[in-house]
């Protein structure tokens, strides 16, 4: 079956003129708030050249193979750029969602005993985006937190690192789920993707393997307001470790302290690995996935990766192809719980059955594969 793109702008369908000319279509998606983007390249040039498309037209891009298309986001055009003799036309957009005024506005308040749910319910209610949250990062009850003079974009992003998480606007959905656990935002697995040679293309897959500083402890600080000091709050990091790392910044209270300093003791076990590779046209990959590699060779079977970049990309030459990077799975997201801990009701799974088991021949430290991973995702699935 040959893979075909489907192109859209303010909701009216492409002319069959258009594909004519298409030289190329790329969607970039990346893990987290960095912005989806989207470039077009068309084959421009007398005696019939394409009419300028307006900047802030809403495109809307989908990939695969026959009738079987996958979205792969909406996006306002922010760029047009034309080469001549020869000939080219380029249009470039960024995530449609991102767009909106009150994301980028700054704002001054606060709010007392709240809930994280409660947070993003109300950010995502102000830019007209439905909010989508883990269920046990949004029972996290704060005393007090304040919005100092920062864009919600800022506030949001600030959230997201003391819960080690990540936020993301797409498809007017504002998500915020926990870092590279694999889950989707209601903790439901969203499958992996898993590589064999047949579909890799020759000569891209490169792995590194990489040493890190090495941090003990991480310690965080709150603001006693009765003992007019601040007040030390300690989290284990790595057990191999002899520094320390410090959060400069006070919180405004112990559970506070204590939760950021967890969340950067996770984040900083993250980076130890990296993989880079280009896969022969998968529309079901996107960034925050789980990835893994079969039949490859060994020490890098069953390794757990969590993709970064996805950057899907067809051509009339070279068909549709996704060059995709990721990094080592942090070891611990996908088979925690967080915050208020277990939702209630949920069954307690097996412990060894949820941290699954260490890759065979893997280097040194190597996380163990969730067996959450284990299972293959077959197409979109929409919960993220």
């Amino acid at each position: 079956m040959k893979p075909r793109v489907e192109i859209t702008v303010d909701g009216v369908p492409v002319a069959g003129a258009f594909y004519e000319r298409l030289m190329s279509v790329t969607v970039t998606d990346e893990e987290g708030l960095k912005s989806d983007t989207v470039d077009i390249e068309l084959n421009d040039g007398p005696p019939s050249y394409l009419a300028l498309p307006r900047k802030g037209a809403l495109i809307s891009v989908k990939m695969g193979y026959g009738s079987n298309l996958v979205l792969k986001g909406q996006f306002t055009a922010d760029k047009i750029s034309l080469d001549c003799l020869p000939y080219k036309m380029s249009i470039s957009g960024k995530a449609a969602d991102l767009r909106s005024g009150k994301l980028k506005e700054r704002q001054e308040r606060a709010w007392d005993k709240a809930t994280l749910g409660d947070l993003i319910a109300q950010i995502a209610s102000e830019s007209g985006l439905t909010p989508a949250v883990d269920p046990d990062l949004a029972e996290h009850r704060y005393e007090w937190i304040g919005q100092q003079d920062e864009t919600n974009i800022h506030f949001l992003r600030r959230l997201a690192d003391r819960h080690n998480a990540l936020f993301a606007v797409k498809q007017r959905r504002l998500l915020f789920a926990r870092r590279g656990s694999g889950l989707s935002v209601s903790g439901a697995s969203l499958g992996s993707i898993i590589l064999t040679p047949a579909v890799i293309k020759t000569g891209t897959l490169k792995v590194d393997i990489n040493d890190r500083t090495k941090y003990s402890k991480v310690v965080s600080y709150y603001q006693d307001a009765d003992k007019a000091q601040r007040v030390e709050i300690e989290a284990d990091a790595d057990a191999d470790g002899d520094s320390v790392y410090r959060i400069p910044d006070a919180f405004s209270s112990p559970a506070e302290a204590d939760k950021a300093a967890r969340a950067k003791a996770k984040e900083l076990a993250r980076g130890e690995g990296s993989v880079s590779v280009t896969v022969l046209g998968d529309a079901a990959i996107e960034a925050g996935l789980p990835l893994l590699f079969a039949d490859v060779r060994p020490g890098l079977d069953g390794v757990p990766y969590i993709i970064k970049t996805a950057r899907s990309k067809y051509t009339k030459t070279t068909g549709f192809e996704v060059d995709v990077s990721g990094r080592l799975y942090d070891g611990k997201s996908a088979t925690e719980d967080e915050g208020a801990g277990r939702r209630e009701g949920a069954e307690p799974p097996e412990a060894a059955d949820a941290a699954g088991k260490v890759a065979p021949s893997s280097a040194p430290g190597t996380p163990a594969t969730p067996s959450v991973f284990l299972t293959p995702r077959f197409g979109r699935i929409d919960e993220n």
